[in-house]
């Protein structure tokens, strides 16, 4: 393990045991399996970009161990690793989605209503 990995796996179990409250977190401990959800996810995320690590929620669903998660960081090209870590966080998104992960949003008119479920059919059905 290069020096970069083993001091971007420390700062990653710093911030897991940060968030999650604990003493230590391991490298090998899964963030789920210790405690984690997706809200305390994000909360990871930014608190890796405070201390100049980049990387995504969906990162930490990925590699869910410090030991894997700095290991991909360390492994990025080096043309995507300068621009990211250049980057201002506030700039880079947290939350990354795939085209069509939450289904299509054709059935919205152009008034920006939807076609059915609107607030007044909701009033009406209860």
């Amino acid at each position: 393990m290069t020096d970069t990995i083993a001091a971007t796996e420390a700062t990653v179990c710093r911030i897991l045991a940060e968030v999650l409250e604990l003493q230590f977190v391991h490298p090998q401990d899964g963030f789920f399996e210790v405690g984690g959800d997706s809200v305390l996810a994000v909360q990871v995320v930014a608190r890796a970009r405070e201390a100049g690590l980049v990387f995504t929620v969906r990162d930490l669903f990925d590699y869910q161990t410090a030991e894997t998660l700095a290991a991909m960081i360390g492994e990025r090209p080096s043309a995507e690793s300068d621009s990211a870590s250049s980057a201002a966080p506030e700039k880079s998104p947290l939350l990354s989605f795939e085209d069509g992960e939450f289904g299509e949003f054709g059935d919205f008119d152009q008034t920006g209503g939807a076609d059915s479920g609107t607030e007044a059919e909701w009033e009406t059905i209860t």
